[in-house]
């Protein structure tokens, strides 16, 4: 198969993937309407969409992959806001600059928007606007969240809480984690080992089951949402 063949049916699949995304998350009306000012893009691990600082000219959203968004602190420790997943978009509240740098976690799939494209259709459709706005609040009432996370539970509610908010991202008990322990320690601002017991408790406990580094089935939903102070 040439390359070209090969983009175009990464291309095709791509668009496909994202449809049926659209449909099941039940994204906003007006907002499949913007992929047609957008671009496919792929790219590998690590690799960066944009770093802290750059020209927040474009937005994104992912369709296939994940992608984290974070920023440095003054003393070297990395800290990340955001996991960024199917469905996802990216940069919306962006400024004249982006505030955090967003990178790969996995190979991912993205589509592409120029920023001035999204605004000249919003001007033109109103529910392309009405959509954006509303998920811009929903992400707002998400962050919020997440400095109460942050604030005031301890290290195995935030861990409860992580894969409670991960398994209804994807309405399912199976979670898929594509990032690694250090990236969910700097996601709760917890290290790497105290997250590595924490998973380790929860396996012990029969809260979770370990399918692979990567990927747990939660068991025991109740006690895992009593841990996290839910229930």
């Amino acid at each position: 198969m040439s390359a070209d063949i090969a983009l175009q049916n990464e291309i095709f699949a791509a668009r496909r993937l994202h449809a049926s995304l659209t449909f099941r998350t039940g994204a906003p009306d007006g907002i499949a309407v913007i992929d047609r000012v957008g671009t496919v893009v792929t790219l590998k691990h690590d690799e960066a969409l944009f770093r802290e600082g750059d020209p927040a000219d474009r937005y994104f959203k992912v369709v296939r992959g994940a992608v984290r968004g974070c920023k440095l602190l003054a003393d070297g420790r990395r800290h990340i806001g955001d996991f960024f997943l199917p469905g996802d978009f990216i940069g919306l509240d962006a400024a004249e600059t982006y505030g955090f740098s967003a990178e790969a976690v996995s190979d991912i799939t993205i589509i592409r928007y120029a920023r001035r494209k999204v605004e000249a259709l919003a001007w033109q459709e109103p529910r392309v606007a009405k959509s954006l706005v509303k998920m811009m609040r929903e992400d707002l009432c998400a962050a919020r969240e997440r400095m109460t996370l942050l604030g005031h539970l301890t290290a195995m509610e935030r861990i409860a809480s992580f894969l409670l908010t991960m398994a209804d991202r994807t309405g399912d008990t199976r979670v898929s984690l594509p990032m690694t322990r250090t990236d969910i320690g700097d996601y709760l601002g917890l290290t790497m080992e105290t997250v590595s017991r924490a998973f380790s408790r929860l396996k012990g406990d029969g809260v979770i089951e370990q399918k692979s580094v990567h990927e747990v089935v939660i068991v025991d939903r109740d006690a895992l949402e009593e841990l996290a102070e839910v229930a």
